[in-house]
């Protein structure tokens, strides 16, 4: 992989970017280029001193930049050129790299910018180049196979191979992508499937398959010929591939499709609630919402109706209460499937705190959770919160809308007769009256008062 293939090499190509990347440079400028270049690939030794408590090697000539040590070796650079040097200033990597990044389990990822794209190897901590710079992409030290396993990911015109740390090749470049590992193995892509090499870069998982998610501990959901199943990291297959949908586990419950119909199982493939409806939703407080026949309704962990299936649409519980639709019209049902709210609003909202929006002759109001308006249904708009006992709503004239407050038991303690208005902090209240005139303050009761 390396031979023939030297650091002055590098060099050269450095100075042909340079070159293209810049014609108007005067001779001058092309002979000094050159002449720093040359130098900076001869130089071997940096001269100044290493304080080893502080870790900092300073040079005697400030032309050099040098930067953090670490595990004995310092990037430093001049003309925007990187290399590396020991404690003692000692050239270990020349000056030829546009970047030289960290070191991690003895290699680092090297780049040379010239012409687009930027190209890619890798260097030992003895300035050996493990893998030329030849690649357009290559894994850095902070993401992937660097941190989880003892492989070099790189590609060319993407297509991916990987490497040893050695630079001795593991698998070829004509993969379509290599993945990040989850527990011990990454998945790799070729010719439209998938499949997992460990963190060895052998294939222990064959390719073919048309998905493979992150594994878990031990298991991965796959898709294969449009349907879904289970395999263990040896590729056994652990919950046969006979499902219709995704399967997304929730802890040990699953839902997905099977002939047509929704159901969940468990982790060994038992069917806890029957394939037989239309959808179905994890568990919330304790009930799942369900669709049969075209009617929203409620199960239990059993299986067993809780609330019937009669309703045109359903929400999920909140605060032990959920949103229902029947005949067009919106109410509340408590875990028990009893009506809280009647079903006499154009719109309601979940409970917050134990107070629900709710919609009737396009005004809006508020009930508590049994169903009791403890805002009148007569505003076009409700803040939503109550700041210091105090809520903004609106109402709309002929001459536009209007804003006051109320108090927390609905009463409206300040009228709805100003253009603009602002939450109350430490008891007091900026107001409007109209688009053109100054802000006030108010107190809690709607007395002007002084900022």
């Amino acid at each position: 992989m390396n031979s023939g293939y030297s650091l002055g090499h590098n060099l050269n190509r450095v100075i042909f970017f340079a070159l293209i990347r810049n014609m108007k440079f005067s001779l001058s400028c092309l002979i000094l280029l050159l002449l720093v270049c040359n130098t900076s690939h001869s130089q071997s030794q940096i001269e100044g001193t290493y304080d080893s408590k502080k870790r900092v090697f300073t040079p005697s000539n400030n032309v050099y930049i040098v930067y953090d040590f670490r595990d004995g070796l310092a990037k430093f650079r001049t003309n925007d050129k990187y290399g590396v040097i020991d404690t003692t200033g000692k050239v270990i990597v020349p000056m030829i790299y546009d970047e030289i990044e960290s070191f991690l389990d003895g290699v680092a990822r090297v780049e040379i910018f010239g012409d687009y794209p930027t190209h890619y190897g890798f260097i030992d901590m003895t300035g050996k180049e493990v893998l030329p710079v030849i690649y357009t992409d290559a894994d850095d030290w902070y993401y992937r196979s660097m941190r989880f396993s003892d492989l070099l990911v790189v590609g060319i015109d993407q297509k991916y191979g990987c490497f040893d740390k050695k630079g001795k090749k593991i698998l070829p470049l004509e993969y379509g992508s290599i993945g990040n590992y989850s527990s011990g193995l990454a998945t790799i892509y070729k010719d439209g499937k998938m499949g997992c090499i460990n963190k060895e870069g052998k294939i222990v998982i064959p390719i073919v398959y048309d998905r493979i998610n992150d594994f878990g501990l031990e298991t991965s959901i796959v898709q294969k010929d449009g349907k879904w199943g289970m395999i263990n990291k040896m590729g056994e297959v652990v919950l046969p591939l006979i499902y219709e949908a995704e399967m997304r586990f929730s802890g040990e419950l699953c839902i997905t499709k099977l002939n047509g119909q929704f159901g969940i199982i468990d982790r060994n493939g038992k069917v806890l609630i029957p394939f037989q409806y239309e959808s179905i939703s994890y568990f919330r407080e304790g009930l799942a919402h369900a669709v049969l026949n075209g009617k929203h309704g409620f199960i239990n962990e059993k299986g067993e109706t809780i609330i019937p299936f009669e309703y045109d649409w359903a929400g999920n519980f909140s605060e032990g209460y959920v949103i229902a639709k029947k005949n067009n019209l919106w109410g509340h049902l408590n875990k028990v499937g009893e009506v809280t709210t009647p079903f006499e609003y154009e719109q309601t909202g979940d409970f917050n705190r134990g107070l629900s929006n709710v919609k009737k002759n396009g005004k809006s109001g508020r009930v508590n959770t049994s169903g009791k308006l403890i805002l009148p249904c007569k505003y076009d708009g409700i803040d939503g919160r109550y700041v210091e006992g105090r809520m903004i709503v609106s109402i709309n004239f002929p001459e536009g809308r209007k804003k006051g407050f109320v108090d927390e038991a609905g009463n409206e303690v300040i009228p709805c007769m100003y253009y603009n208005a602002k939450a109350f902090s430490g008891g007091k209240a900026e107001v409007q009256k109209d688009p053109n005139s100054p802000w006030i303050t108010i107190d809690v009761n709607g007395k002007e008062v002084k900022p």
